[in-house]
């Protein structure tokens, strides 16, 4: 299977996503899919491409209400649910963690946790969708001189947890920190606004490619 993600569009939708049902199995996008509801337009262009793979889609920290109610008329949020395709469960958890920001989508780590924890319980070969990455790795740094870490601590520790079974994390949400990374044996990879990445579930192998002109 190919699993292409993307994350923080942000109300932006560069033309080759479209390009993706030509080759991928499935679309992931880990949230801030519009910017606090300007672009959600967006929406509806992933719902065509849902025509021809599976596209599962996680709200983010700037996604409102309305938003949400657009990715589930077209029955594109995972936020809270499980999809198995193949052998693989696909579980999602949107929003963020707290930020200053006060968006319209944030919640305690107690929520985060319990929310996942529930999501999880009795299932293997889990691929993570979240918008927060995970707390300490290079997915959620803001500042590396001062080593200033903003991710979730509740995903940090539900990977560490049950990392035999957390195959992969796909996140976003520190639009400075596109990279792929490891907890364990979990990849971690947030391809920022900026890039996309391709994951080859047969060879448990990722990469990363820029979008042409940003």
């Amino acid at each position: 299977m190919k699993i292409v993600g993307i994350t923080d569009l942000h109300g932006r939708f560069p033309p080759i996503i479209n390009e993706f049902k030509e080759f991928a199995d499935v679309l992931i996008v880990s949230g801030d899919i519009t910017h606090f509801g300007k672009g959600i337009d967006v929406i509806e262009k992933l719902a065509e491409i849902s025509d021809y793979i599976d596209v599962l889609c996680v709200p983010g920290n700037c996604d409102t209400d309305e938003v949400i109610d657009e990715l589930n008329n077209y029955h594109l949020n995972i936020d809270g649910k499980v999809k198995k395709i193949e052998n693989i469960n696909f579980v999602g958890i949107g929003g963020s963690n707290k930020t200053p920001f006060n968006t319209p989508n944030e919640y305690s780590e107690e929520e985060i946790y319990n929310k996942i924890k529930n999501l999880i319980e009795g299932l293997s070969n889990i691929f993570l969708i979240s918008h927060a990455p995970p707390y300490g790795t290079m997915a959620d740094i803001v500042n590396i001189r001062e080593n200033i870490h903003v991710g979730s601590k509740a995903i940090r520790d539900i990977i560490e947890k049950f990392n035999e079974k957390i195959k992969f994390c796909a996140c976003g949400h520190i639009h400075e920190s596109r990279c792929i990374d490891k907890i364990k044996n979990t990849i971690i990879v947030n391809p920022s606004p900026k890039s996309y990445f391709i994951y080859n579930t047969k060879k448990n192998f990722v990469v990363l490619e820029d979008f042409s002109g940003l």
